[in-house]
């Protein structure tokens, strides 16, 4: 027989590799576990072992893993901290890449998370090796995972899990978007209209903005106004010193009282001609001294017109010393700069035109946004009424699938009630359970034990079209389970496996027996402290452990109708 190798080809083949799976899970100093790896493959994965091994505390490590409750206890004795490392199967282009990316992460074809819990009660999380917040890696384990533990909170216990799970039973996941879209487009519609509302108290402030802008209006500001006319107000100002100052350099150019610059250049100039006819040595002499003549000659003659020019017209002063208060004052008000002021007065103009045209733009919100309410409503409608219609038979197959896991009485209705409108439409729906011919439906939450919460779990999730982007954990749905019905959950269990990855806790042989992938957990004891690891079996291995979970023993009885099982959990 070639067991293990039947069971590859049926995952890679039969089964198809689901969108999202984990691969592999790493857990360190957690709980009983000093450091173990746990290989998982798609389909159906058995964990089993005996009672106290630590089965369910490998899923609580998963569980923790994406955010769930990790206590001091489970902290083990070898270290501060306890670790869980998880390789996931993810499409480079899932939609759980794109928080990742906007922080840095290259999207691949795995991703690996990594949580860490110290004594002092802090925890960090990564993603490829880069610290991440907890919640990116919580909103992934609540798409991802479909925990079903005794002490887990469950997803079935969730109105919007059963709406959505309702939609995709009966095929209304397009009608289910469209709602969430339209009534999405209403909100908008009544954000604005609220926003818009809130303007009407401004009403009464018109007057004094309409009076504000044309302040701002009249001033016709120019933008770099105010430093052009600093420049030329600081030029006016000095224009006392501006007169003396130039007169002062024409004279020392230009002599008049006294001997100039200019007039002894010329001497001087006179005196090396002199020389030069004599001795040619100075001609060098006589050329700077005509090119210092002609230098100065043009700064007497620019000074001269700069005089001329200058206007210090004291009218213009004044005129410039109100114009720049007028421009202080208003960018004390609505600066501080001047492009503030400018800013501000184009801002007030969009302001009191909304105003002015308030009753009509707010007539026009409301208009779009009861248009907006009516095509949320209709679409709403027909998906409520399309629910109704699904909702009789898939409270009856549910019923039937239980019935079949040692509830032979047992029953489910789904009780739709009405709500106002959300993006999720106008149901409620509640799941109400009775576990016995006689005994009143009451909310699921309140009667049904976690052995039989966890099989109602199974019973929603193979019900309805298959999904291959959810990874199903069962912690012992099939505790307390015997004959046909511990076959049946088997049954269901593989047949999950088809479409997505499962993996679940079992002490039953015949559950074991149709798993792709089997895992032994062992517990040891090490110097005194007790050690758990987990093992992946191989055919040999497998064949025992499924005895042991037959008759407690490996007796050769028990060795040949745990190999019977095997073939026929595998073929079928």
């Amino acid at each position: 027989m070639e067991l293990f190798s039947c069971s590859a080809r049926l995952a890679k083949g039969a089964l198809g590799i689901p969108t999202r799976m984990i691969r592999q899970i790493d857990i360190e100093n957690f709980a009983l576990f000093r450091k173990t790896r746990i290989g998982l493959g798609p389909g159906l994965n058995v964990l089993s072992g005996e009672s106290g091994s630590g089965k369910s505390l490998a899923l609580d490590s998963l569980a923790a893993a994406f955010g769930g409750r990790l206590s001091q206890e489970r902290i083990g004795p070898w270290g501060e901290q306890a670790r869980v490392r998880l390789h996931i199967s993810l499409d480079p282009a899932d939609p759980h890449w794109a928080p990742l990316a906007d922080l840095g992460l290259e999207p691949d074809a795995v991703l690996i998370i990594e949580r860490t819990a110290g004594r002092d009660g802090r925890s960090a999380y990564r993603a490829q090796g880069q610290p991440v917040p907890a919640q990116i890696i919580r909103s992934l384990g609540e798409s991802l995972i479909q925990y079903v533990g005794q002490n887990q909170l469950l997803k079935i216990l969730n109105r919007q899990y059963m709406l959505d799970w309702l939609d995709q039973y009966a095929g209304l996941e397009g009608l289910a978007a469209e709602t969430k879209t339209l009534y999405g487009a209403y909100n908008k519609c009544r954000r604005d209209v609220f926003e818009l509302s809130q303007l009407a108290s401004a009403l009464s402030q018109l007057d004094d903005k309409r009076a504000v802008r044309d302040e701002l209006h009249a001033l016709k500001i120019e933008p770099g106004e105010d430093d052009r006319l600093t420049q030329e107000l600081a030029r006016l100002r000095a224009g006392r010193t501006l007169i003396e100052t130039g007169q002062a350099l024409y004279q020392r150019i230009d002599g008049g009282d006294g001997p100039g610059l200019l007039a002894g250049l010329d001497q001087a100039l006179h005196l090396a001609e002199t020389l030069a006819r004599y001795d040619a040595g100075v001609n060098n002499v006589v050329k700077v001294l005509q090119d210092a003549v002609r230098a100065i000659g043009d700064a007497r003659l620019e000074i001269s017109v700069w005089m001329d020019q200058l206007d210090l017209d004291p009218v213009r002063l004044e005129q410039l010393e109100a114009r720049a208060d007028a421009l202080s004052r208003a960018k004390r008000r609505y600066g501080p700069e001047l492009s503030d002021v400018i800013a501000y007065l184009a801002e007030l103009n969009q302001e009191i035109s909304r105003l002015e045209n308030l009753d009509w733009e707010l007539g026009r919100l409301k208009a779009k946004q009861n248009k907006a309410w009516q095509a949320a409503a209709e679409v709403a409608d027909r998906l409520s009424s399309a629910r109704q219609d699904a909702l009789k038979k898939a409270q009856r197959e549910l019923t039937e699938r239980i019935r079949e896991m040692e509830m032979p009485t047992g029953e489910i209705v789904i009780e739709r009630q009405s709500q106002a409108m959300t993006e999720s439409g106008v149901d409620m729906l509640d799941v109400l359970f009775s576990a016995s011919r006689g005994q009143a439906l009451k909310p699921l939450a309140k009667v049904a034990s976690g052995g039989e919460i966890a099989r109602i779990a199974l019973a929603l999730a193979v019900t309805g079209p298959a999904r291959g982007d959810t990874v199903y954990i069962f912690d012992e749905v099939d505790q307390g389970l015997g004959g046909a019905s511990a076959e049946r959950v088997a049954w269901l269990l593989k047949r999950l496996g088809r479409s997505a990855q499962v993996l679940a806790v079992s002490h039953q042989a015949v559950v074991a027996s149709r798993a792709g992938w089997q895992l032994a957990v062992r517990k040891r004891a090490v110097q005194g402290t007790t050690v758990s690891d987990i093992e992946p079996l191989g055919e040999n291995q497998r064949i025992r452990e499924v005895a042991r979970m037959l008759s407690g023993s490996g007796d050769e009885t028990a060795l040949q109708h745990a190999k019977t099982l095997l073939v026929e959990g595998q073929g079928d």
